[in-house]
């Protein structure tokens, strides 16, 4: 365990002299415990505790309500996140701004655990979550105010199809947040990018920042933003593993024996994607743009 958390925090940049803790088992009863499959309420428990309750993914609501800040919005407008997640962000937007929001997600087990965290929030009656498959979506034209999607789309293959599907929904006037992690240029992937590609559980298909630039600029949005936020996500896994262990050094949380190898596969996920970042690799780039009336 010690060897995994000197990889996150080598890959983080956190100073190993924090962690001074010796992990060594006290001698007890072996007990045979059970095998935790990714969606096992105790696998879930553990993600949550490193990245927050509802999320899955580095940021939590700060990422979120940062990135929707400037839409403006109020409790007539009408929000859609097309975000892999556990429907942390959208209830954190919607609490904040008192808007309604549709949450898309395309994997059943994770649709089932946002439904059940919406379900337990006070803004349950402004949520709505639906299923899809973004080889297939379609979306009704003119339809939500602003559209948000938090770093999603780099699992997506057909991306054109997408973009286009999204114009179309942003009502006159409308707008688009959106990151996405892209390639730094189109050379040869490295052998650490192929891993983590390879390793990943679900799909990854990236494009690069140049190919993105000519793809907005071809569905004619008006671009505000463009810019690099790696540094800054980098900075939420940073903070994210290290309150943990904090937390942890603190007795105010514990982890099953059988809940080390979720913690281990987080800590050795998000060390590759944070090694890359620091590369300049993979970056994490975001966009604002807005729908124009010609458009």
């Amino acid at each position: 365990m010690r060897r995994a958390w000197y990889i996150i925090l080598r890959a983080l940049s956190v100073d190993e002299p924090k962690f001074q803790v010796d992990y060594e088992p006290e001698e007890e009863e072996v007990v045979q415990e059970e095998v935790l499959g990714p969606w096992h309420p105790k696998a879930i428990e553990m993600i949550e505790t490193i990245w927050g309750k509802g999320f899955n993914m580095p940021g939590g609501p700060q990422h979120v309500l940062t990135l929707a800040k400037p839409f403006a919005l109020d409790n007539q407008m009408n929000l859609l996140d097309i975000s892999s997640g556990m429907g942390g962000g959208t209830i954190a937007v919607s609490s904040q701004f008192g808007c309604y929001a549709t949450l898309l997600e395309n994997v059943p087990e994770l649709a089932e655990i946002s439904q059940r965290n919406i379900d337990m929030s006070e803004v349950r009656s402004k949520i709505k979550l639906q299923e899809f498959d973004p080889a297939k979506i379609v979306l009704k034209a003119n339809s939500f105010d602003c559209i948000l999607t938090r770093e999603f789309l780099f699992r997506v293959e057909d991306k054109t199809r997408m973009l286009q599907t999204i114009k179309r929904a942003m009502r006159m006037y409308g707008q688009l947040s959106l990151t996405d992690f892209m390639l730094d240029s189109n050379k040869e992937p490295s052998p650490s990018l192929k891993k983590w590609i390879e390793s990943d559980p679900f799909p990854i298909h990236l494009w690069s920042v140049d190919r993105y630039e000519q793809e907005i600029e071809a569905l004619g949005l008006d671009v505000r933003v463009s810019e690099n936020i790696s540094k800054e996500y980098h900075l939420y896994m940073t903070r994210a593993f290290q309150s943990f262990i904090d937390r942890y050094q603190d007795g105010k949380i514990r982890a099953s024996k059988n809940q080390l190898p979720i913690l281990m596969g987080e800590v050795e996920r998000w060390a590759r994607l944070a090694a890359l970042l620091e590369s300049g690799e993979v970056k994490l780039h975001r966009y604002f743009a807005l729908k124009p009336v010609k458009a």
